[in-house]
């Protein structure tokens, strides 16, 4: 929030000392300005509506289950944590579409945002430990299992819930409604010098990107080795049916690939503009388009998280079908019940 009011700022200053490019300023600060108040506010309006019919779609579907395994835990906080996410998006939403105008008061802005970022450091997190437990379950089934049971899988969560709130402490201690040199009042980050902004953005792109996408990257390759790695064994020995059948292998490697690209797809983008921000003197044209679809991408992994596990996964397809056909179950009963009572009375 904080990077598109100083923008403002930074260009009413080139107005000033630049006359001779008024006409090309006006222009590009018109577009900027479009895109920000109405094009951004609409399409992360898309992406709240979707992500929180999904989101609860996927808590519903695992809280009902009978049996709930280890990844469901883990699904179930990346849930959690989007729509924890999603909660703060109106008044994002709200704030883009009054051109960066904040109304809700210095103590929800600093919630908001608090929010807004403990959903990063809380994603990054979860992704990481449930990378770890994929691989160990895979390639060390029986090693470690006295770690890996549902009561210790819920504690390791809430750790890194606690873990997440307290990285998130230097933004509870920033975040504040400021009053800019046009009269705007906007919830940004009180950051007093440059120096200020430097460290405080390698310290959220390292913790929430950069320090974890290795790790989850190394576990995911380590799976995708050892899984053709027995393939291959099962292929020259000519059992294509036993440990892990081609089926198999290729949905597991689909669904890796589809994980870890949406994660860089959704986060690589705004943490690399964030650090090119620091570089930046004169921001162009092509520079805020860069930056609008960052932002927009950094919201997508929380609106179509859950349809990836319903469309990845064969698991949540059997629970949703399961629970319709519950559903339609109860229903008939009800009728059934009703006709007999009316068949009573008569």
């Amino acid at each position: 929030m904080n990077h598109l009011k100083m923008s403002e700022i930074q260009l009413i200053c080139w107005n000033t000392t630049h006359d001779s490019h008024n006409k090309s300023w006006m222009s590009e600060h018109k577009l900027t300005r479009t895109a920000e108040t109405i094009i951004l506010p609409s399409f992360i309006g898309v992406i709240c509506s979707t992500g929180l019919i999904g989101n609860i779609l996927i808590l519903i579907t695992i809280i009902r289950s009978r049996r709930k395994t280890i990844p469901d835990i883990y699904i179930c906080n990346l849930a959690v944590a989007d729509l924890v996410h999603i909660i703060g998006m109106p008044f994002l939403i709200h704030q883009w579409a009054r051109g960066g105008a904040w109304v809700f008061g210095s103590a929800l802005c600093t919630i908001i945002t608090s929010l807004d970022t403990c959903n990063q450091f809380a994603c990054s997190a979860i992704m990481t430990a449930m990378s770890l437990d994929r691989y160990l379950a895979l390639v060390h089934p029986f090693r470690l299992t006295s770690l890996r049971t549902r009561s210790k899988t819920i504690r390791v969560n809430l750790c890194l819930w606690a873990v997440a709130f307290v990285l998130v402490l230097p933004v509870w201690i920033h975040s504040k409604v400021i009053k800019f040199i046009d009269g705007l009042e906007s919830c940004a980050f009180d950051l007093a010098s440059p120096d200020d902004v430097l460290w405080y953005t390698l310290y959220l792109t390292i913790t929430s990107f950069f320090f974890p996408l290795p790790l989850i990257l190394l576990c995911y390759i380590l799976i995708l080795c050892y899984t053709w790695e027995i393939y291959q064994q099962n292929k020259k020995a000519g059992r294509y049916n036993t440990t892990i059948p081609r089926e198999r292998v290729m949905r597991l490697t689909k669904m890796v690939l589809v994980l870890v690209g949406v994660f860089l797809l959704s986060a690589a983008p705004l943490n690399i503009i964030q650090l090119v921000n620091l570089q930046i003197v004169r921001p162009s044209i092509r520079y805020y388009v860069c930056y609008y679809i960052s932002i927009c991408l950094s919201y997508v992994s929380s609106g179509i998280n859950p349809f990836l596990y319903i469309v990845l996964s064969g698991n949540f397809r059997r629970r949703l079908t399961g629970c319709r056909k519950v559903k339609m179950k109860l229903t008939e009963r009800e009728i059934n019940n009703i006709e007999t009572t009316l068949k009573s009375s008569f």
